[in-house]
């Protein structure tokens, strides 16, 4: 399945590059998009119950989590620094989600060689 092999070539550019929150936004919806047609259309339990396991990156959920008192200081002080400060967290912890993400996948991809053939 060519879009399993995608979606891990996506997750390790984000990875290694200096990803900015629209690229990962667009990775956020693929793999959405991609999981939901594999949960669609995969009747096997054991792997449905695999790939029902791989995380759903919502950067709006992800800033909710934040550090209320981290989050207060940097409101607080505001302006360019503040704003950046947050987006560079928002972008730091989206990458942490889309490594798990890519290593679901990879094991989705190795369980999926045959089921779709």
């Amino acid at each position: 399945m060519r879009q399993i092999t995608d979606i891990q070539v996506q997750a390790d550019r984000l990875i290694k590059g200096q990803a900015d929150l629209t690229e990962i936004e667009d990775f956020a919806k693929y793999s959405y998009e991609l999981r939901t047609y594999l949960t669609t259309n995969i009747k096997d339990d054991f792997i449905l119950k695999y790939v029902n396991e791989i995380p759903i990156l919502d950067l709006d959920a992800e800033s909710e989590n934040a550090d209320g008192f981290l989050e207060s200081l940097l409101y607080f002080f505001g302006g360019l620094f503040g704003a950046y400060s947050l987006e560079q967290k928002k972008q730091a912890e989206a990458l942490d989600v889309i490594r798990n993400i890519k290593g679901k996948y990879a094991s989705a991809e190795f369980m999926l060689k045959n089921y779709f053939e």
